[in-house]
């Protein structure tokens, strides 16, 4: 019976827009190889979405904008650039990200040497990003 059933189900498309699936929900996701899903609190969701929107301006992936801020703090700090860490926020919503594995490892040992948590280290990257690129974007 159970066969009958499945036989007449249509075949769905893929989703034509990867950039738009809302990363809040990426525990529901596969594994993707070579990528992590990392959970970030307290991001204020305005200054999010303006820069999820910034990137599909650009024609890239919210993702690897993300990773492009991720990336240059990392290096401005192994370049001995002293990075100013805000203090915890409190409010904004949890989102969820996939990066590349050898990213977020490199961003947990930072944040672990910094004393500070992932979270702090993301949005410090995304400010630094946006003061570098005059975005006026809340972080």
């Amino acid at each position: 019976m159970i066969e009958a059933v499945t036989t007449y189900l249509p075949r769905l498309a893929a989703a034509a827009n990867v950039s738009q699936i809302d990363t809040g929900k990426a525990g529901d996701m596969v594994d993707r190889e070579g990528f992590t899903s990392v959970s970030f609190t307290s991001v204020p969701p305005r200054g999010f979405d303006q820069l999820k929107d910034i990137a599909r301006a650009q024609g890239i992936f919210p993702r690897d904008l993300f990773s492009q801020a991720i990336r240059q703090l990392l290096e401005d700090r192994k370049a001995g650039t002293m990075i100013d860490y805000p203090a915890s926020r409190k409010g904004g919503v949890r989102r969820s990200l996939w990066l590349e594995d050898d990213l977020v490892e490199q961003m947990n040992e930072a944040a672990t040497a910094d004393n500070v948590s992932k979270t702090v280290l993301f949005l410090t990257a995304l400010k630094r990003y946006a003061e570098r690129e005059g975005i006026d974007v809340e972080v």
